[in-house]
């Protein structure tokens, strides 16, 4: 038996509550839980960027900082789809249980090696690889565990709540941190780390789940089911990989942004601050236009659009010397990023079968961390042709993809409004 908001006869489900997925009670604590753990992963890259690169830290080079994040980023990529096994087979609130506390346990361990100076660049590495893979047994449980608290008519309103916890983390967490880092310490702001996520997993162990639909007789085609499935959908394949395409190519400017703020358009790190503001107030509005205004009944083409619009703003961002102009294209950049990222998301939880539902999420947040891997590739390109052109050809092969994305695959142009319980491939005309 799977989760379905259909009505009889197959009829999609519509209406619902005025305040969708939070007139769950069990939502609204996983939602809460969502804030803590964020606020606790902002203070975690914040306060490893201070650690590593500041005088009152390591003081080690900026590639150090690189070198840092690409060994959290690779546990974290390689484990998505393993973990997203075990997130099909397994109890969800377990997996978090487990992955959040050992997070908070080990944020606690480096919180105390710092402030009694025994920390050395090695341990923050280990450190960064262990944190990383925890990240990736959570991950595909985060999304797996979603239609056991809500209504499945209530999906894009979860997917749209869960995304304004990342945008608004966004803007106020850098600063936040920042504060606290001035005000406690860096070894210090570790311990916030792991009280964000000790609160996270205290939370969830309170939520009421729905029970798990029973799972299909026979072999689940293991680990590679969750990648076949993808690969025989079109609405699936074309899906992921505009998040793949987003993530390697066009979110890789994140890495750039401080050549932009420094050496382009002069503005310092004031300046800085004020552009992830820009694209972080763009996601969270994005997201409630989805919310509010919807998608007309033609959800695959704002998809498709909305992306292929995001490269262009970025590469207008990328050959910008006026700061305000540049504020306005990186807020619409992550404005209609926000949008077409949600109606990814939505569409995946809408349409996966239940018992593929980890192993798919798993590829989806997979390709996320693609941009910390991107930032490498970019920079190299940058050092070539400059920071401006590195980013404005990343951004580009955003719009080309998208663009190639709507001509060839009918099945999303085709795609309406998502409703609960429509199988995979139903819009294909």
């Amino acid at each position: 038996m799977a989760w379905s908001g259909s009505r009889p006869g197959g009829a999609p489900a519509t209406g619902g509550s005025r305040w969708g997925a939070l007139s769950s009670g069990p939502f609204r604590r996983y939602w809460v839980a969502m804030f803590s753990r964020v606020f606790g992963l902002q203070f975690r890259f914040i306060g490893t960027g201070w650690l590593v690169a500041s005088k009152d830290g390591l003081d080690k080079d900026p590639l150090w900082l690189g070198i840092v994040a690409v060994a959290s980023a690779i546990p974290t990529i390689v484990l998505s789809v393993p973990a997203g096994i075990l997130a099909d087979r397994y109890e969800h609130r377990k997996i978090l249980f487990w992955s959040q506390s050992l997070t908070a346990v080990s944020s606690f361990a480096l919180a105390l090696a710092v402030i009694g100076g025994v920390v050395n660049i090695w341990m923050v590495i280990a450190w960064g690889v262990f944190t990383g893979a925890l990240a990736a047994l959570a991950n595909p449980a985060y999304s797996a565990i979603l239609p056991r608290l809500i209504d499945m008519r209530s999906m894009a309103s979860a997917v749209a709540m869960v995304s304004t916890v990342w945008n608004t983390m966004r803007v106020v967490g850098p600063a936040a941190a920042g504060v606290l880092i001035a005000v406690i310490g860096i070894g210090q702001a570790f311990f916030v780390t792991a009280a964000g996520f000790a609160l996270s997993t205290l939370l969830l162990q309170m939520v009421t789940l729905k029970p798990v639909a029973p799972r299909p007789a026979g072999p689940d085609g293991g680990m590679l089911e969750g990648i076949r499935h993808i690969a025989r959908e079109p609405i699936f394949l074309a899906t992921i990989g505009l998040s793949f395409f987003t993530s390697v190519f066009g979110g890789s400017y994140q890495a750039l942004l401080p050549i932009f703020a420094d050496d382009i358009l002069k503005v310092g790190p004031t300046g800085f601050g004020w552009m992830e503001a820009a694209a972080g107030v763009g996601g969270f509005l994005g997201t409630f236009a989805i919310i509010r205004i919807g998608t007309g009944g033609h959800a695959g083409m704002v998809m498709s659009v909305s992306a292929a619009l995001f490269g262009v703003c970025i590469a207008g961002f990328a050959y910008s010397r006026v700061f305000p102009l540049s504020l306005v294209l990186l807020f619409a950049g992550g404005f209609v990023s926000s949008m077409y990222l949600n109606l990814g998301m939505t569409t995946l939880q809408l349409r996966v079968p239940d018992e593929l539902r980890g192993r798919v999420m798993g590829v989806w947040s997979m390709t996320y961390f693609m941009a910390q891997l991107g930032g490498l590739p970019a920079g190299a390109l940058a050092q070539w042709l400059g920071a401006p052109a590195a980013v404005a050809i990343g951004a580009l092969s955003v719009t080309a993809f998208a663009l190639i994305v709507l001509a060839s695959a009918p099945a999303l142009r085709q795609m309406s409004t998502m409703s609960a319980g429509e199988p995979a491939g139903a819009s294909t005309g």
